[in-house]
């Protein structure tokens, strides 16, 4: 018997083993503030279920989580405690000085809804490792304009300047987080670095600069730039130093923006700061017919993003006016010094003296603080009659010889031509998006893909079956009895409640109609023999005819009775069921199936934006594409779509990664093929499967003739083609059919074989990605042993960008993949990106 000692334990040690909770780390104290932090919430022998739902916290930021796990077991007594941890890390950070309460709130485990209790922590001011330094003096920032008064649309220089204390050795951890509008901003310049004196003080600094301008009037505060720095603070160790982390907050100053003056002339388009026009004119004469080139060109600094181009020109109806479009190009990648060009071919068709401009363009001048109007000077440009028709060469002159001392004259009066010979093509550049969509099965899995050549045998017949039976009722001589007799049924009720004589009378004409069809009468009125040995229906057709056609128009009281009667004995033709095997009715199915596999083509193509990319909104084309493949992930015209606007965004990496998708799934498209090559060159990787279709051999032209999944119809095809085959030589050998039918299936299998080898190679040239959970990872990365990013002793390898993997396992934020070479680890969702599905 067991001791109630023992008992007693056993319990306990049951109960550590099963208990589950959820919690807080830290659960309470203070948090710095304008610092980020990090707050945990574990799961104590347990793991969440789909996405934690934070409640609502006031006065904090609350960031992505990263996860991680952990488990262990102790031994205490006697007493076995075995525990399981799953954490979620999240950085916060508080806005305020007010204390930060995080409520109670439910959230949903493998074990069931378990309860978290709220936490409370003070906001303090962050201070620099256990020293009473705050950050604030250790380290600052602050936002320097060149003026606090300036026009609307003038740009102005703008400094961001940190500076840290001169005792504390400090690194840059990130670049200037802003959200700069108002302001439209040029990208930061690198930072200058040095020393300054700031109230007495020598301090570290760090100086980064850049311009903007602001488009309204009226005062504006600009928003605060926040940054990570890493601080190096004393350590408890000696001679030893560890470094913090801080976020530093700059102020907000405020700047007031005038108001342009209201007597702005005619040629003025919104440009403000300081430009040049200058006009070019080349030839100044030329003959009816050669073109001549007019150039404005405009240059200079101020708002360009809101300057909308050149002014129109004037010319006379006598020139032929080619106008391509204007080209702007930005000084060093720099948004406010630019220059536009526009060069518009005149073609004149008659002769005489021209006047070309002048041109006027206005803009106003932040300096001087008033509009200026630039004008390009008139010019005169002269057209001459065409030159004479060239006469035939000698060989074909009709008039007169030429000596050939003559002929050497002419040769040493024209000059030999030197020019430099015109390329074939320009520099290429991504190819227009593709319209519609054409989403295509994705690939099966192997196990699949045997159930589905196994099963063929067994679906043809049944589905040949069954569409014979929808042909043998089609084509059913019994189907319109049967359908009148539904209607009869239908009438005679009607004609019971039937008072008037007119709905009464299209009653009766409509139960005739009805009753020549049941009985299968060629005409409209049956003649005496179609009733015979029936005198009932002879009788109901009898008293019918004299209520339609006589005046007193009497229908017999008993006659709806006698009606129903009637019907009730009159069966309609049934169904032949047997006639659905006949040949009449199995062939021409089995011809149906075949015309619709062979001229069913794909969807209809849906509308996509196309627009938004024609006119240069590439990242609303973008977001656009994206969602559609959210829904549609095999639509490999998305995907090439999408590769062609993270293309003009010089997001080559992720184009990349989309134009391989859309290869895999359509190779046989041009522009795919194409654009496959074109973005992998810039994009820096070549996966490891695509890159032999760069340089293809006769194994990748073939196979790029199909997706994977075209393939693997081919495959399946190809065995039901087989399986006919068989059936076809074994009717020959039990002597069923003639000999002609062994030429046949013998010439059949042997393209069933043909086109179950080529799917094989087809198939096994795609490699991993033929595999239904295939991914790929379209910028470098880390594998990491678990899934995160918590300081914790793992083993990790880099992952190289266009690397092919399989899924094996999600957690969270993070995906398990699965290598050719059987190697395993996990990354996070965002760095790779599926082939076949949706993420």
């Amino acid at each position: 018997m067991c001791s109630p000692r023992y008992f007693i334990c056993f319990l306990l040690t049951v109960s550590a083993l099963c208990a589950q909770r959820v919690r807080w780390e830290p659960a309470g104290g203070h948090l710095p503030r304008g610092q980020p932090s990090q707050l945990v919430l574990v799961f104590e022998n347990c793991e969440p279920t789909g996405t934690v739902d934070l409640p609502t916290i006031d006065n904090l930021t609350i960031g992505q989580p990263t996860s991680g796990q952990q488990s262990s077991t102790q031994i205490v007594n006697g007493r076995v405690t075995s525990t399981r941890l799953v954490y979620l890390g999240y950085p916060v950070t508080p806005l305020g000085d007010d204390p930060i309460v995080v409520p109670d709130f439910t959230v949903q485990t493998d074990e069931g809804a378990l309860p978290v209790a709220g936490v409370s922590f003070e906001v303090r001011e962050a201070t620099i490792g256990d020293t009473e330094i705050p950050v604030t003096y250790a380290a600052n920032s602050t936002i320097s304009l060149a003026t606090n008064e300036i026009w609307a649309g003038e740009v102005i220089p703008i400094t961001y300047l940190l500076t840290v204390a001169q005792r504390f050795n400090y690194g840059i951890a990130s670049t200037p987080e802003w959200e700069p509008a108002p302001l439209i901003v040029e990208e930061w310049v690198d930072p200058q670095q040095g020393t300054i004196n700031r109230g007495g003080e020598q301090r570290k600094a760090a100086a980064y600069r850049t311009r903007g301008y602001i488009r309204s009037a009226g005062t504006h505060t600009l928003p605060s730039i926040r940054q990570l720095v890493n601080i190096a603070v004393p350590s408890s160790s000696f001679f030893r130093q560890r470094t913090e982390q801080f976020n530093i907050t700059s102020d907000a100053p405020q700047i007031t923006v005038k108001p342009l003056p209201a007597d702005a002339p005619d040629a003025f388009d919104g440009a403000v700061g300081s430009f040049e026009l200058t006009s070019t004119v080349v030839p100044e004469v030329a003959t009816v017919g050669e073109p001549v080139t007019w150039t404005l060109k405009l240059e200079g600094t101020g708002n360009w993003p809101d300057v909308p181009g050149l002014p129109g020109r004037a010319v006379s109806r006598d020139f032929r006016v080619v106008q391509p479009q204007a080209s702007r190009v930005n000084v060093d990648g720099k948004i406010f010094e630019a220059s536009i060009t526009e060069d518009v071919v005149l073609i004149p068709s008659r002769e005489g003296d021209y006047t070309l401009g002048p041109v006027e363009w206005a803009y106003f001048d932040p300096a001087t603080g008033e509009y200026q109007t630039v004008t390009t000077p008139e010019v005169q440009i002269t057209i001459t009659p065409g030159a004479p028709v060239a006469p035939p060469p000698l060989s074909t002159a009709m008039e007169g010889e030429v000596t050939p001392a003559d002929a050497t004259t002419n040769r040493s009066e024209t000059p030999p031509v030197l020019s430099r010979p015109t390329p074939d093509s320009p520099p290429a550049l991504p190819r227009d998006p593709l319209p519609g969509s054409a989403s295509i099965n994705p690939p099966l899995l192997f196990s699949e893909l045997i159930w589905a050549v196994v099963g063929l045998a067994f679906f043809i017949p049944l589905g040949w079956l069954f569409l014979s039976a929808m042909h043998a009722v089609r084509h059913d001589s019994g189907r319109a009895a049967r359908a009148a007799r539904r209607r009869l049924k239908s009438t005679i009720t009607e004609l019971q409640g039937a008072v008037d004589r007119g709905k009464r009378d299209n009653l009766l004409l409509k139960w005739q109609r009805d009753v020549a069809i049941l009985w299968g009468s060629a005409q409209a009125v049956p003649g005496t023999t179609l009733f015979a040995g029936h005198e009932n229906w002879s009788a109901l057709w009898r008293d019918s005819n004299e209520a339609l056609f006589t005046a007193a128009g009497i229908l017999p009281e008993d006659w709806v009775r006698r009606a129903e009667t009637a019907l009730r004995a009159k069966r309609a033709p049934m169904l032949p069921i047997h006639r659905c095997v006949y040949p009449a009715h199995l062939f021409p199915s089995a011809l149906v199936v075949v015309l619709i596999t062979l001229t069913v083509g794909p969807p209809e193509a849906q509308a996509t934006p196309i627009e938004d990319y024609a006119k240069g909104d590439f990242d609303q084309a973008e977001q656009a594409w994206r969602e559609t493949l959210e829904s549609q992930p095999t639509d490999w015209v998305a995907h090439h779509n999408l590769s062609l606007a993270l293309a003009q965004q010089n997001q080559w990496a992720e184009a990349g990664a989309h134009a391989s998708i859309a290869f895999v799934q359509n190779p046989r498209d041009p522009a795919v093929r194409w654009h496959l090559g074109y973005t992998l060159e810039r994009a820096g990787y070549t996966p490891p499967t695509l890159g032999r279709f760069a340089e293809p051999g006769w194994r990748e032209k073939l196979a790029r003739q199909a997706s994977p999944a075209q393939w693997q119809m081919v495959l399946v095809l190809g065995a039901g083609l087989g399986v006919l085959c068989i059936w076809l030589v074994l009717l020959h050998a039990y002597g069923k059919w003639g000999r002609h039918w062994k030429l046949v299936s013998w010439s059949g299998g042997t393209l069933a074989v043909a086109c179950l080898a080529t799917a094989v190679a087809g198939i096994q040239t795609y490699g991993l990605a033929a595999h239904p959970d295939a991914v790929m990872t379209w910028q470098p990365g880390t594998l990491r042993s678990v899934p995160t990013d918590l300081d914790t002793e793992q083993q990790t390898t880099p992952l190289a960008a266009g690397s092919l993997a399989t899924v094996q396992r999600e957690f969270l934020g993070w995906r398990q993949l699965e290598f050719r070479n059987g190697q395993t680890g996990w990354v996070r969702a965002e760095d790779i990106v599926r082939i076949w599905q949706a993420d």
